[in-house]
């Protein structure tokens, strides 16, 4: 299923159950253990990038707000696999935030915030806490070559590297687990073309690799990728 949503930040700030009720997901209980139990597996699996230091907007970048501090203290990075056109090691480090749903709203998805071109997830700092206040947990990440993310001994800083790096990201952080994509309104042309390669570039790998039956119907079930809408953010 999919389908796009436009949300303005005031109105999803003052009315939390109109808002929740956006991110709700198509009832699927196969899916949803399927996706629960792959999030797990990927918590484990999670190796942190021990070279990043969050970074110091107040004294480095002399921003003063409050929430741009507090947004960049939860700032982490992680090592995604690649293939070896972006990286020789097979990994890039892709920052990120992730602020925790408070009270999650049952089969309520994750939203998935990506920043505007040239820009970094400190972009969220005001909207991300808020949408977390309502029920929604929210991960805001860093696009390869821009925001926090690793720049040493990268090859590739590609539209199409920052595709397998998201994919990576997600695989690693969520587990492929069904997730809304967020961009802002003034990215929505270049953006939302982003969505699309990961499900068609899903699907299509998978197609190449099929053998038999049994496979193909594994196929068949993942082809849609992890991308189950688009919100256009309005604020």
């Amino acid at each position: 299923m999919k389908y796009s949503q436009r949300i303005n930040l005031a109105a999803a700030a003052a009315l939390a159950l109109p808002a929740t009720s956006a991110f709700v997901s198509p009832p699927s209980t196969t899916a949803a253990t399927a996706s629960k139990s792959a999030a797990v597996v990927a918590a484990a699996q999670i190796q942190e990038d021990l070279t990043f230091t969050p970074p110091d907007t107040l004294n480095d970048g002399q921003i003063s707000e409050q929430l741009c501090t507090e947004a960049a203290s939860k700032m982490k990075r992680v090592m995604v696999p690649v293939s070896n056109d972006v990286s020789d090691t097979g990994y890039v480090g892709i920052s990120f935030i992730h602020w925790e749903a408070t009270n999650k709203q049952q089969n309520t998805l994750t939203l998935l915030l990506v920043h505007g071109f040239d820009s970094s997830a400190l972009e969220y700092r005001r909207l991300g806490p808020q949408l977390a206040a309502l029920g929604i947990d929210v991960y805001c990440v860093d696009l390869l070559g821009w925001g926090y993310t690793q720049l040493e001994e990268v090859k590739s800083f590609s539209a199409q590297a920052k595709v397998e790096a998201l994919k990576g990201f997600w695989q690693t952080v969520g587990g492929n687990g069904e997730v809304l994509w967020a961009v802002p309104v003034w990215e929505e042309p270049r953006s939302l073309n982003l969505p699309h390669r990961i499900c068609t570039d899903h699907h299509r790998t998978s197609s190449d690799d099929e053998s038999d039956s049994s496979e193909s119907t594994t196929n068949e079930e993942e082809e849609e990728g992890f991308v189950r809408g688009t919100v256009l953010i309005d604020a």
